[in-house]
């Protein structure tokens, strides 16, 4: 016990003698001071970043070795030398805010504190606060002033860089550049930025020339002040695209040569052509390399491959002519000489060949047919197989298409009747000429006949007798019109064929008005396809001179050209009373044809008269548009209003709107007024065609159809489609189209096929086709969805699926030797 208070003793003593030591430091007098801004310590000589005045905090306490009952008894703050607060404290420790006002900068602020014994202790350090958002100005790619707005300026080119140099003391914490050209905007975003920027961007340039694309920059600092620039950037097009061409062989004995190169622009490539010129001038390829653009900013369109192939087939210098035109119209042309020299072997037509060993009738209905078309270019072979009795088409098969081959084989079944099927190969070389191989097989009997003649419908054995003539009437729903198809086959040079063969029926026929027997005779080898419509006076106008008042139309709307006929004649029917209800003498009326635009009487005489008909026997140079029509200057002796004019809206030619005699498509006549027409419209459907020959079903196929108007005003002309399996039509859309004087418009129909077989597309009574559907679906139709992918790529999934089936084989096959091993012990 005495020990434990000796200690206590001792202990005490020490602890009075002993000096205090202040954690951390030296012990001290002065008061100690800490200070905070936003929780941060601020020691002595640093500096405080704000972006607005700042709440300071003052944690005060008496020296560590002051004396005995000292305590505090003043805090004081200044600012720039400014005395701003002061704060009276007592006890010996204290914590007090403040808030001094700042001005927009440096900031020198010096925070003392005493105490009642007399002592000291200052704290100085810096508050840079920053209220000014960042100024900006551009370098590139135009100088503006700093401390200014950002003006207008011009850029040469699509591609620009937006440069510039910032001004602020604080930093930029995020800078945003926003572009907006017409409907398109883009953005571009620079975080912590320096004292500069630089930003790539592509610019738009619409084809009216209109290159203004607004700008909106947004510069934010670290304390989220914002500046915000508004201005705008031309595009200027100084200078034409450039093409440059890759070298190609001056001279050369090949079919096809691959022409190469690259083209350029500031702006962009609005469209590029290629027109390659045969040895006698002509044209005998024009390609689009790449369609007009929409002016959005497009990096794609400032420079271009291309890769053309050129078919010289035959000898003589030809001259490849690339050019383009760039989003501001300027154009630059470059023109390359190539010289095909001859070579016999390449500069003959294909030869079709059917391999008479391999081509076998494997059944009533079906032949497997092999052979190949070689020698020379074949652009597209296909084969079709028709019933020898009727013409009808059994199977249509597009062996190749596209690409032009010197060599092309065929190995594949088709579709034959169980009688006498007629078998047609056709190859269709560089220049569009159609060479053709057919020949005859008997499905019952088994028997093929390559090479020679094909047997006639009787099966004796002579051989067909060509021409084919062939009538099909077409559904026409109009009123008093009437339309029918026309298909002729090999007709010779020199002979006259008749249409139809049969005279018991004729060509087409409305209630009252027809056309009884047609013959042309051919100038030349041809085939020819044609719609024939014959009208009255039912509804809407009928097209004839002016002046005139017509009693009815023929249109004749086909495929051979003007030289391939030496002339035409027909009987035109019309009923006695239909004329004497509407007061037309049938002494008073001629056959009027148009021709480039004019009416002109053509030879017209009476065959045959009575009671019940009128038949006129017409003789024309060609065919055309045909009017039975009065003579218009008998218009006044006649009397047009008791003629019928008036009442059946017969005005003058019929045609004042767009007077559509060539189809005879009631729709689409559309008469400016019943009086005088101030000109005539005559528009008629002259090319149809499809994009594909053999889809799977459902598929879509895209039909093209040539409106011309051949008449000397404007007109609207609505297009009818139609398509056609067997018996069965369907009615797809129509589409209503304006057509200037003298010129053509495109109108373009999508449809589909729901059952398999040979579909046909009709526009207007003109048909297209035949398209062969298939069945499609399943895995092949999966197949098919993949079909955009690259060969290669498809190999490696097949290969990778294949691959990992192995594996699992394998796997399988080792687990189960394992397993079996492990069992039997």
């Amino acid at each position: 016990m005495r020990y434990r208070s000796l200690s206590l003793v001792l202990l005490v003593l020490v602890s009075v003698a002993a000096p205090t030591v202040a954690a951390g430091g030296a012990a001290s007098a002065k008061p100690a001071v800490d200070v905070t801004i936003r929780s941060t310590d601020v020691a002595d000589g640093d500096t405080y970043e704000a972006g607005t005045d700042v709440d300071i905090t003052v944690n005060a306490s008496v020296g560590d070795v002051a004396i005995n009952g000292t305590e505090l008894s003043e805090i004081v703050v200044r600012v720039n030398g400014e005395f701003v607060e002061s704060v009276p404290v007592d006890g010996r420790s204290v914590t007090e805010t403040v808030e001094p006002s700042l001005s927009n900068g440096e900031n020198e602020i010096r925070v003392i504190v005493t105490d009642d014994a007399g002592a000291v202790n200052a704290t100085t350090f810096t508050v840079e606060k920053d209220t000014e958002a960042p100024h900006v100005y551009l370098t590139s790619p135009y100088e503006t002033a700093p401390w200014k707005s950002i003006g207008n300026g011009t850029s040469n080119g699509s591609r620009v860089t937006i440069a510039g140099n910032i001004i602020e003391s604080a930093g930029v914490e995020k800078l945003r550049l926003t572009r907006t050209f017409g409907g398109d905007r883009s953005a571009r975003v620079v975080r912590d930025v320096g004292e500069n920027f630089s930003v790539e961007m592509l610019l738009g340039y619409a084809a009216n020339g209109d290159g203004t694309n607004e700008f909106r920059l947004t510069a934010t600092d670290e304390f989220g002040n914002t500046r915000v620039y508004t201005f705008a950037v031309t595009v200027e097009d100084r200078r034409a695209p450039s093409v440059s061409v890759e070298p190609v062989p001056n001279r050369t004995t090949r079919n096809k040569v691959y022409l190469t190169g690259t083209f350029r622009d500031d702006v962009g490539v609005r469209s590029a052509n290629l027109t390659l010129r045969g040895p006698d001038g002509n044209v005998t390829n024009e390609s689009m390399i790449t369609a007009g653009d929409s002016g959005a900013p497009d990096p794609d369109r400032l420079s271009m491959s291309f890769n053309e192939s050129l078919y010289t087939l035959f000898p003589g210098t030809y001259e490849a002519t690339i050019s383009v035109t760039d989003a501001a119209g300027k154009t630059t042309t470059r023109t390359v000489p190539i010289e095909r020299v001859p070579q016999p072997k390449r500069d003959v037509a294909p030869t079709i060949a059917v391999d008479r060993d391999r081509t076998v009738v494997l059944n009533d209905e079906r032949l497997f047919l092999a052979g190949t078309a070689f020698e020379g270019v074949t652009e597209r072979l296909v084969v079709e197989t028709r019933v020898a009795t009727t013409g009808e088409t059994l199977d249509y098969q597009v062996v190749h298409s596209g690409s032009r081959r010197q060599r092309v084989e065929f190995d594949r079944e088709v579709a034959i009747a169980g009688n006498r099927t007629t078998v047609i190969v056709r190859a269709t070389d560089a220049k569009g000429v159609e060479h053709t191989e057919e020949f005859a097989v008997d499905g019952a009997a088994r028997e093929t006949f390559v090479g020679e003649s094909e047997p006639d419908a009787e099966g004796d054995g002579n051989g067909t007798d060509w021409p084919t003539v062939g009538v099909e009437s077409l559904q026409d729903g109009r009123a008093g019109t009437a339309s029918s198809s026309v298909t002729v086959r090999r007709a010779a040079a020199g002979t006259t064929v008749t249409v139809p063969e049969n005279a018991s029926s004729p060509v087409v026929a409305t209630a009252n008005v027809s056309v009884e027997r047609l013959r042309f005779d051919a100038a030349a080898d041809t085939n020819l396809t044609a719609t024939v419509v014959a009208r009255e006076r039912t509804g809407a106008a009928l097209s004839g001179p002016d002046g005139a008042t017509a009693a009815a139309t023929v249109t004749v709307q086909h495929s051979v050209t003007d030289d391939a006929v030496d002339g035409v004649t027909y009987d035109l029917s019309v009923r006695r009373p239909y004329l004497d209800a509407h007061g037309l003498d049938p002494a008073n009326l001629t056959v009027y044809r148009l021709s480039d635009g004019d009416w002109s009487a053509i030879g017209t005489s009476v065959a045959e008269s009575d009671e019940a008909h009128v038949r006129y026997r017409v003789d024309s140079p060609g065919l055309s548009v045909f009017s039975l029509s009065t003579d218009p200057a008998l218009a006044d002796a006649n009397g047009t209003a008791g003629n019928g004019t008036a009442a059946n809206g017969t005005t003058g030619n019929g045609t004042a709107g767009n007077g559509t005699a060539a189809n005879g498509t009631s729709g689409n006549e559309t008469a400016s007024g019943d009086d005088e027409p101030s000109g005539e419209a005559t528009i008629f459907v002259s090319n149809v065609t499809v994009n594909r020959t053999a889809v799977a079903v459902n598929e879509s196929v895209a039909v093209n159809v040539t409106l011309a108007n051949e008449g000397d005003a404007d007109g609207t002309y609505t297009a009818g489609l139609q398509t056609l399996q067997g018996m069965n039509v369907s009615f797809v859309g129509t589409e209503t189209v304006a057509v200037p004087a003298g010129e053509q418009r495109g109108v373009q129909f999508s449809t589909q096929f729901a059952t398999e077989g040979n579909h046909t597309v009709m526009v207007n009574g003109t048909q297209a086709g035949p398209v062969v559907v298939g069945g499609g679906g399943g895995l092949l139709s999966f197949l098919s969805f993949l079909s955009f992918l690259p060969l290669r790529l498809i190999g490696m999934a097949l290969g990778g699926l294949l691959g990992l089936g192995l594996v699992v084989v394998l796997l399988r096959f080792v687990l189960g030797k394992v397993g079996g091993e492990s069992a039997n012990g």
